[in-house]
């Protein structure tokens, strides 16, 4: 069977470890040449919390978006295939500085399997239209937004979909 896995990006998750090193050492220039040591010491403390969202994004190799011909899995969140028939429609999202992935599916599309997202407002706003919501976050991905978008898609449009899995 012909799919897509897209995984957390190495180079992302590399460029988070290094700016975290660099915030670290401005910390502790900060702390021994200006006497400001309240601020020095946070500022190291949260580039230590960095430096571990780098390392774990490095080293996760979990697939977390899985793109097939039945439909799109995505694994942290749902882990239970979404079929393409349900999908109405899906764009790019951005809100408080994320870039997401919304797909819009039919309300009675598994009902268990459609849980409340973090986003309330646009939980109730869907609802009277008929569909439930689901954000992707695509920050710490190896595909963009937007090209990850275009792929959904052209998988919802078309009804030969392994052709067009094999042509990416």
């Amino acid at each position: 069977m012909e799919r897509i896995i897209i995984y957390k990006s190495k180079k992302k998750a590399f460029i988070i470890t290094v700016s975290s090193i660099l915030i670290a050492l401005a910390g502790y220039l900060l702390l021994q040449y200006t006497g400001k040591e309240v601020i020095g010491w946070s500022i190291i403390i949260l580039s230590i919390f960095i430096l571990i969202l780098g390392i774990g994004t490095f080293f996760d190799r979990k697939p977390k978006l899985i793109l097939t011909s039945r439909g799109i899995t995505e694994t942290s969140n749902i882990r239970e295939e979404i079929e393409w028939d349900a999908i109405r429609q899906v764009d790019e999202f951005y809100y408080r500085g994320q870039y997401f992935i919304r797909l819009l599916v039919d309300r009675n599309y598994k009902p268990d399997l459609l849980i409340p997202t973090l986003f309330y407002r646009f939980d109730r706003m869907y609802a009277q239209q008929g569909v439930k919501a689901l954000f992707v976050r695509v920050s710490l991905l190896d595909m963009g937004s937007i090209r990850l978008s275009q792929i959904i898609q052209r998988m919802i449009k078309t009804d030969n979909r392994p052709e067009v899995l094999k042509s990416l």
